[in-house]
């Protein structure tokens, strides 16, 4: 951070999840990982300069309780479009960072899960939060000099803010982080309009996404952030812009991409508890013992010279599984093994389950989720899949690429930003066309080189060596952050 930055910037994530309370997906690494990376930036910056980051995410029964129930709680009233709301507030911390956890004591029927299915079962649930932390911030008469918000679920609060009539908010700026474009809200319309938030109005914006309460974030943020600067130029062309794109096109000037980070005491193969044998980068052979056990683990042939393909994965479309589980029905000249581990659609699902059956002496799909197997097969396998039809950032890669297990990916969004496909500095390896030829190619390119060990070692080393912590993303927060409370 530059000296020229105010002191004491005070700063508001708001949230549908954050770690460790609460994760579903990476929107929990997110928030449970870039404040904090943020406060130690801060401090190595200039000691003069204080950084005040705090956390407010809505309550969920599926919250671990043993991390608030010891927690301070009061209780304040939220009142917007003539619609009251009583929350209890659990405040609590966690390295150094307060967090708010607001438990709507008038949606108790919406708490079982964090996200419902359907954006019109729970789209209130997030409205009403989000516009609650307008309410509680003034309560504990603590003024944020950013809210930033965080995908479709708190957009109504960049709204609200720029609309908002009330001098405590008078120089707040907001900034919109799009982790997943696709997923905007739809069916929580209804409630954007019941709560009398501003639409957004751009005739850039088709009719049928003024009211959905990602557009309303971006529209009246006074900074979009996604989460990989090549996604931040895909959502401006027609195949990543889901409709959009000629709207985002005009907002292009505030929309910059900063590639998330990994949790680097959580993914230390030096000294991850979860797998079988620790290593670092010069200790590779270590790899070949955890192979080894997983291959035993789940009675594929001991074969330690045939590559061992891993994934960990949602399974979903966007994945990449159909692509996945076609590709590699055409890998029948080589000898291969590969292990999926993940849950998802139903029809996913059983795609895997067919490919399984077809080489039971070679694939073993893994259907569940799997905390351990999820350390351990990128700290054991050879080449780690990832062939998703887009990908916003991704963090299983550069887990993959720590733990020394080298990526076949597709070239989209931050999967072309962390892996690096040129010949001499090469980190992993990338197929251009969401296609079978061109993953065949790819994963045949990386057997080849798997069969140079020197040269494979050479990879490995050089994908372990990667900074992939978040101190480089939280760098480029805070430039942003210093140019917002500049303007």
């Amino acid at each position: 951070m530059r000296s020229d930055l105010q002191r004491n910037v005070k700063i508001l994530f708001i949230a549908a999840e954050a770690a460790p309370l609460i994760k579903i997906g990476g929107l929990g690494d997110y928030i449970g990982s870039l404040p904090r990376a943020l406060l130690e930036a801060g401090q190595n910056h200039n000691a003069d300069i204080s950084l005040d980051i705090r956390i407010a995410v809505p309550y969920s029964r599926m919250m671990d309780s043993r991390f608030f129930e010891k927690a301070a709680a009061f209780t304040f009233s939220s009142q917007h479009a003539g619609i009251s709301h009583s929350f209890q507030v659990y405040s609590t911390a966690f390295n150094s960072l307060p967090y708010y956890i607001l438990d709507n004591q008038d949606m108790e029927a919406q708490q079982d899960v964090v996200y419902a299915p359907n954006p019109a079962e729970d789209g209130e649930k997030f409205v009403a939060f989000s516009l609650a932390c307008l309410d509680l911030m003034e309560k504990l008469e603590w003024k944020a000099d950013i809210i930033q918000a965080n995908d479709w679920q708190t957009g109504a609060i960049c709204s609200a803010l720029r609309h908002a009539q009330k001098t405590f908010w008078k120089s707040t700026k907001s900034i919109f982080t799009i982790h997943n474009l696709p997923y905007m809200g739809a069916g929580a319309e209804q409630f954007i309009q019941k709560y009398k938030i501003p639409a957004a109005r751009s005739a850039a914006i088709p009719q049928w996404g003024k009211k959905l309460p990602l557009v309303v974030g971006v529209e009246h943020a006074d900074q979009v952030i996604t989460v990989s600067p090549r996604y931040a130029a895909e959502i401006l062309t027609p195949q990543f812009g889901n409709d959009l794109q000629e709207y985002l096109s005009t907002k292009k000037e505030k929309i910059s991409g900063i590639l998330n980070g990994i949790d680097e005491q959580c993914w230390d193969p030096g000294t991850d508890t979860l797998i079988h044998r620790t290593f670092d980068a010069e200790d590779l052979q270590a790899r070949q013992t955890n192979k080894s056990y997983i291959q035993k683990s789940l009675a594929l042939p001991a074969k330690k010279d045939i590559p061992l393909m891993v994934m960990v994965s949602r399974l979903d479309r966007q994945k990449g599984i159909r692509l996945l589980c076609d590709t590699l029905r055409y890998l029948s000249d080589e000898d291969w093994q590969a292990v999926i581990l993940g849950t998802g659609n139903h029809d996913q699902e059983e795609l895997v389950h067919a490919l399984e059956t077809a080489y039971p002496e070679s694939v073993r799909f893994l259907n569940r989720f799997d905390s351990i197997f999820s350390h351990q097969l990128p700290a054991g396998g050879d080449i780690f899949l990832m062939p998703s039809l887009y990908e916003p950032c991704g963090i299983s890669q550069m887990i993959a690429m720590h733990y020394g297990c080298i990526p076949v990916a597709h070239a989209v969004g931050g999967l072309v930003d962390s892996i690096n496909e040129k010949e001499a500095t090469r980190t992993g390896f990338l197929f251009h066309q969401p296609e079978r030829k061109a993953f065949l190619d790819a994963l045949h390119q990386a057997f080849r080189q798997y069969r140079n060990r020197t040269e494979w070692s050479n990879i490995q080393k050089r994908a372990m060596l990667q900074d992939f912590s978040w101190k480089k993303s939280a760098e480029e927060y805070l430039k942003i952050y210093q140019k917002l409370i500049k303007e």
